[in-house]
């Protein structure tokens, strides 16, 4: 009986070692395999930097600028404008009193004025309508000229006189061709007859005043 204790014992003993060991080996095993950590998310969130505005200078020397532009505006006399309005009424009169002045003026220089010999008077005819010269009669400044045109295709003369008296002796063309012209300045006031020797039904005057 004790033998048989002894041999119980023994075994138990043995039991226990055997557990032991194995609870001692699986320890170890955990310790050997290798940690396995979870990665790790970075919640800091990064801040983009504001860009530097190239014309912040250029603002800022405007804003300190302006008060001082506004105080020479302030500083300035406002009297040209009044000069300019000055100026305009100055001119305004001005063109109101050259036509006055022009109207003072003296009449203008001597003048020259033009008579025709028309066509046909180399006939009797124009005589009945005191046509024979146009005009007939005229009337002109002392100092100015009288300027006598051929129209006709027959030569003719202005001499100064009547057919009844001849000639006066004060003007004379002598013949006074086709196209041709003659002219004389009456420098002297009066009353001035004239005719057209070759056609003697030719007559008129020019007064001079």
């Amino acid at each position: 009986m004790a033998g048989i204790d002894k041999a119980a014992i023994a075994f138990s003993i043995a039991i226990v070692a055997v557990g032991v060991g194995i609870a001692f080996s699986m320890g170890a095993a955990q310790d050997a395999a290798p940690v396995v950590s979870t990665p790790s998310v970075a919640t800091k969130t990064v801040e983009p930097k504001a860009q530097a505005d190239p014309f912040a200078d250029i603002a800022d020397k405007v804003k300190q600028e302006a008060p001082k532009v506004e105080e020479k505006m302030m500083e300035k006399p406002q009297e040209k404008p009044v000069e300019k309005t000055v100026k305009v009424e100055e001119k305004m009169k001005m063109v109101e009193e050259k036509p006055k002045e022009k109207a003072m003026e003296k009449p203008a220089g001597p003048t020259t004025h033009s008579v025709d010999i028309p066509v046909g008077t180399s006939v009797p005819g124009c005589e009945e309508s005191n046509a024979c010269y146009l005009p007939a009669d005229i009337t002109i400044n002392a100092g100015d000229t009288v300027n006598w045109v051929n129209i006709d295709s027959a030569a003719h003369t202005v001499t100064g006189g009547s057919p009844a008296d001849g000639p006066s002796g004060v003007f004379d063309s002598s013949l006074v061709m086709a196209s041709a012209e003659y002219a004389f300045t009456f420098n002297d006031s009066g009353s001035y007859d004239y005719f057209c020797m070759v056609h003697p039904w030719m007559v008129g005057s020019v007064t001079v005043n």
